[in-house]
C-alpha cells in the first residue's frame, strides 16, 4: 500500500514550533482542542556534542535551532500520527520506530520518516526567517507584546505549579528547553509569519482565475441536499461483529421503502416516514429501556424525520449512490433506493449538485476574559470602559484595530496582532453567539456591539461581507500552489546546515519501556535506522 508522507509541508509554520502562540488554534471556533507533553533526554542525547556549539541542531546564516526544540518538534509529530494514523499503516505502538518500516524497499524507518519531518519543519521556519531578515522584516512592539503575554501566562502557570518558570517550561514542553529557547522560538515564528503572509498574500486573481480552476476540478467544490431514510431489517449482535437478517421484516422494509421511493415532494417523503414511525416504534431512535408517553414518541419522531434532511453533502460518486446523486441527469424530488448491509434505504433530491455561493465575512473584534480580569463582572466593566471610549473618539476601523492590539485577550488565535481581524468566516465555524452576530441578515459594514459568548466579551466590529464560499475555497487551494511553487524557488536561495549525528540521538518515545527491543537475538530480524547505527540504538535503549 502506497503512503502519504507526513512531513509537515502544508503546515507552513508546523504548529508543533510554536510552544503557545500564534496559529496554534482559534479560541473561539468550535470543537477545538489542545494540549502538551512532556520529553525526556537520554543519556546518549545528553553526551553528545553539537559541530556547531551549545545545543545547536541547526543553523542558518542569522538564525539557529538547539536540539531540545527538534525533540519537540519530534514527539509532537509522533504523537500526532500516533493520535490520528497509527492504525492506518498498521505502526504497532507498543515497538519501536526504529525496528518499524516506513518504507520498507528503501530501508526507511518509522523513526526516520519523523526525524525527516521535523527537520523540515526547523528548515522551513528558518528559510522563512532569512527570507524575511533579506526583506527587511523585524520584530516590532506588537510582536514583542505577543511574546511577553506568552512568558507572563507561563509564569503564572509555574507560579500555580509552585515551579521556577524554566522548571515548568521543562516538565511542559521538554527538558532542555528554558526562557531563552521559548524567546527564540516565538520570534522566530513571528518573524517567518510576517513573510509566510506577503508571500502567500501577494498574489491576486481574477473572476477568470477563479472561474478557470473551479471548471478544472469541480467536484471539489461540489455539494448536494438530500433526504435519506433507512428501512432496517437486522439485528446486531452485542460483539457488533455480525448481522442477522430477520426475513420477515426484510419483506417490509423493503415493501415501505419501495413506496417511499414513490412519493414525489419533500412533504410526501417526510410525511410517509411519519406515518410509518408511528406505526412501528421499534425504529424510532428513543430508548428501549425506559419507558416512554406518546408525546415522548411524537417528539422523538419530529427530531427523527428532520434529521433525515442532509445539506451540504460533500461531492462522492465512490458508491453507485453518491454517483446517482451527483449525476448531471439529477433533478429536483428524483428518488432512489439501494441497499445496505441491514437495510433498504432511499434518498430524495432536494437541491441538485451545486456550488456554494454563500457569502463569507470579515469582522474584528477584542476580548476581554475572565481570566484576565479576575471576575466576569471585571471583564464586562473593562469592555464596556473601551468600548466608550473608541466611540468617543475617531470610532473608525483603524482605531479599532490599534485597540484591539492592546486590549485583545485572543492571542492565541493570532487576532489579536491583527487587529483582531478574521477573514472569511463561514457560517457555523465560531461558537453560537459570535456567530449569530456576525450573520445577522441586517449585519452591515461598520456596526459594532458588545457580545458575550464562553470565553468573555467580545466587542465587534462588522468590517465587510467577503467573497462566496466556493470562491474561497478555490482561493484557498490557488494560493497554497502558488506559495509552493514560489516557496520551492526561494528556498534554494537560503542554506540551511544540519547536525544530523546531533539530531539522531534523539531517542524513540518508546525506547525507555523496551530495553530487549535490540537485544543481540532480535537484531538481524530488525530494520537499521538510517539515523542510527544497531550499536546506538542498543546504548540508548539501555536507559
Amino acid at each position: 500500500m502506497a503512503k502519504t508522507s507526513i512531513k509537515i509541508w502544508a503546515a507552513v509554520l508546523a504548529s508543533a514550533m510554536a510552544l503557545s502562540l500564534t496559529g496554534c488554534n482559534d479560541m473561539f471556533k468550535k470543537n477545538e482542542t489542545s494540549g502538551t507533553q512532556t520529553s525526556q533526554v537520554s543519556s546518549q542525547e545528553s553526551e553528545a556534542v553539537s559541530k556547531f556549539g551549545g545545543n545547536i541542531a541547526v543553523k542558518s546564516e542569522n538564525f539557529s535551532v538547539g536540539l531540545p526544540m527538534v525533540r519537540r518538534i519530534f514527539k509532537s509529530t509522533y504523537s500526532d500520527f500516533v493520535n490520528y494514523y497509527a492504525s492506518n499503516y498498521g505502526f504497532d505502538t507498543a515497538k519501536s520506530s526504529k525496528v518499524q518500516y516506513y518504507d520498507e524497499e528503501n530501508k526507511i524507518t518509522w523513526y526516520d520518516e519523523f526525524i525527516s519531518s521535523a527537520k523540515a519543519s526547523v528548515k522551513q521556519l528558518l528559510v522563512l526567517c532569512e527570507l524575511a531578515k533579506k526583506d527587511g522584516f523585524s520584530i516590532d512592539d506588537s510582536d514583542q507584546k505577543t511574546i511577553e503575554e506568552n512568558i507572563e501566562n507561563m509564569k503564572t502557570a509555574a507560579d500555580n505549579a509552585g515551579q521556577s518558570l524554566d522548571e515548568y517550561i521543562a516538565s511542559v514542553f521538554g527538558e532542555g528547553l528554558d526562557e531563552n529557547e521559548v524567546r527564540s522560538n516565538l520570534e522566530q515564528t513571528l518573524l517567518a509569519q510576517k513573510y509566510y503572509q506577503k508571500l502567500y498574500n501577494g498574489f491576486t486573481y481574477t473572476d477568470e482565475d477563479y472561474e478557470k480552476a473551479y471548471e478544472a476540478n469541480k467536484e471539489s467544490y461540489l455539494y448536494a441536499d438530500f433526504l435519506v431514510f433507512a428501512f432496517g431489517y437486522g439485528k446486531t449482535d452485542s460483539s457488533e461483529s455480525s448481522v442477522t437478517v430477520d426475513e420477515k421484516q426484510k419483506e417490509i422494509a423493503k415493501k415501505a421503502a419501495d413506496e417511499l421511493l414513490q412519493t414525489k415532494t419533500e412533504e410526501e417523503f417526510k410525511a410517509y416516514i411519519t406515518k410509518y414511525l408511528n406505526e412501528n416504534h421499534d425504529y424510532v431512535n428513543i430508548s428501549a429501556e425506559e419507558s416512554h408517553t406518546e408525546e415522548d414518541y411524537k417528539a422523538a419522531i419530529e427530531s427523527q424525520v428532520n434529521s433525515a434532511k442532509v445539506e451540504k453533502y460533500a461531492y462522492e460518486a465512490t458508491s453507485d449512490a453518491g454517483k446517482w446523486l451527483f449525476s448531471d441527469e439529477r433533478k429536483v424530488n428524483d428518488t432512489y433506493q439501494f441497499e445496505g448491509t441491514s437495510s433498504y434505504n432511499v434518498i430524495m433530491v432536494l437541491k441538485t449538485p451545486y456550488r456554494d455561493e454563500s457569502i463569507k465575512k470579515n469582522v474584528r473584534h477584542i476580548l476581554f476574559t475572565k481570566d484576565k480580569y479576575e471576575t466576569d463582572e471585571k471583564a464586562k466593566e473593562m469592555a464596556e470602559k473601551i468600548y466608550d471610549e473608541w466611540k468617543k473618539g475617531e470610532a473608525t476601523e483603524d482605531s479599532f484595530a490599534a485597540l484591539a492590539k492592546v486590549h485583545n485577550a485572543d492571542s492565541d488565535s493570532g487576532s489579536a496582532a491583527n487587529g483582531g481581524l478574521y477573514t472569511d468566516v463561514y457560517e457555523g465555524q465560531m461558537v453560537p453567539e459570535f456567530n449569530d452576530w456576525v450573520f445577522d441578515p441586517a449585519r452591515k459594514t461598520g456596526d459594532t456591539d458588545i457580545v458575550k459568548t464562553t470565553y468573555g466579551y467580545h466587542i465587534m466590529y462588522f468590517v465587510s461581507d467577503s467573497i462566496p464560499a466556493w470562491k474561497s475555497s478555490v482561493d484557498t487551494v490557488l494560493r497554497r500552489n502558488d506559495y509552493s511553487e514560489k516557496y520551492a524557488e526561494l528556498e534554494k536561495t537560503v542554506t540551511i546546515e544540519f547536525d544530523d549525528d546531533y539530531i539522531n540521538t534523539i531517542p524513540d518515545p518508546t525506547e525507555e519501556i523496551e530495553p530487549d527491543d535490540t537485544s543481540e537475538d532480535s537484531a538481524e530480524s530488525k530494520p537499521e535506522s538510517n539515523a542510527a547505527s544497531e550499536e546506538s540504538k542498543a546504548d540508548s535503549s539501555k536507559e
